[in-house]
């Protein structure tokens, strides 16, 4: 995601709020975060990730509250559960609380669960906390949606009665625990890895080898081409998906999460929602297997490199070559992620080392 900046409190960039490195995030200053927030939405549901964090959790929503307006608060929920979950309350602002010890990491969403755009979140961390209002705003317990978002995931699986043989490897014990659910945790031909909270997965398949959540998407992709309708996905996504497209297979169509995202595309559970997918896939796993293995490789590259000209970058830029796609983003104060797409790990691997170099000299 694209660095937007810092400030006294924060490292923040596309919808993620990250405390600085040796900075101790207070209740008063997670208060006067949630007085910023109340200038740009009007209806919150906040959650936290374990029990560490909820001083931070209700000192935003305090925050919130005094400015006027209303929050849920989810106190001990997973992140998956909270992105199915929050915009059922008609919230027009999801916050989710995560981290370990005095590492924290905030992540506001909009009521389409994907994360703010880069621009609303330099505004956020860049205007002046609203006054308190002569009438303060609710506090509502909303407790945790697991069990109705396990419940929706069940429902929609067509022939499982029993748990789907494959291995779950997962940082996150509760997000480990909703795996658990619907895959049996332990299988010596296909293991899922879990990162991001939950928003990201990756798979290792004794038949297909390794498995990337670009190549699952896709996957679970060739499996809606028979509604013959048209699959939107974000322009950062692998550029492999558009020659898949241009082939006849399916009609895939780009969007900018930056101006716009279509209402299509917010439609799309796959984008946000890991398990969901992964469920569907893996219960019909002799097709899934055929599905990943006629798809062409999709390699991928990425890197921290460190600039000495930040400002000559712009937040993002895109060129594609005649072997792949290059996406360099700002991701911090003096480095840039550069991310490298192509259809062969050499030929990635090779054009990384290349505009690494170009990088560095400043040679764009």
């Amino acid at each position: 995601m694209s660095y937007c900046g810092e400030n006294k409190y924060f490292s923040f960039r596309d919808g993620v709020c990250e405390s600085l490195p040796g900075t101790i995030l207070t209740s008063s200053a997670a208060s006067e975060f949630g007085r910023i927030l109340s200038r740009f939405f009007c209806r919150f549901s906040a959650g936290c990730d374990g029990f560490g964090h909820n001083h931070i959790l209700y000192a935003i929503c305090c925050g919130i509250s005094e400015c006027g307006k209303d929050a849920y608060v989810s106190e001990n929920t997973d992140l998956p559960s909270f992105l199915f979950g929050f915009p059922l309350l008609s919230s027009d602002c999801g916050i989710y609380v995560s981290g370990s010890g005095s590492s924290i990491k905030i992540c506001i969403f909009n009521s389409n669960r994907f994360p703010v755009n880069s621009k609303t979140m330099s505004a956020i961390m860049n205007t002046e906390p609203a006054q308190p209002a002569a009438r303060s705003g609710k506090l509502i317990s909303a407790g945790s949606f697991r069990e109705i978002y396990l419940n929706n995931i069940a429902e929609s699986l067509k022939n499982t009665a029993s748990a789907i043989p494959a291995g779950v490897s997962c940082g996150n014990r509760s997000v480990r625990s909703l795996w658990h659910e619907f895959f049996t945790g332990s299988d010596n031909e296909m293991v899922f890895q879990i990162s991001d909270d939950g928003r990201k997965v990756n798979a290792y398949s004794v038949k297909a080898g390794f498995i990337s959540y670009e190549k699952l998407v896709l996957t679970y992709i060739c499996t809606l081409m028979e509604k013959n309708q048209t699959i939107w996905l974000p322009d950062s996504f692998h550029y492999g998906a558009d020659l898949i497209g241009g082939n006849g297979m399916m009609n895939i169509q780009r969007f900018d999460p930056e101006v716009n995202i279509p209402s299509e595309a917010e439609n799309q559970r796959f984008l946000y929602d890991p398990l969901y997918m992964c469920t569907h896939l893996a219960s019909d796993r002799q097709s899934f297997i055929k599905n990943v293995m006629l798809l062409p490789e999709l390699a991928a590259y990425r890197r921290e490199v460190v600039v000495c000209e930040q400002n000559d970058f712009p937040d993002k830029r895109q060129i594609t070559e005649k072997d792949g796609k290059i996406i360099i983003s700002r991701s911090g104060k003096n480095r840039v992620t550069l991310t490298v797409q192509s259809h062969s790990s050499e030929t990635a691997a090779e054009l990384c080392g290349q505009w690494t170099d170009k990088l560095r000299k400043n040679d764009i």
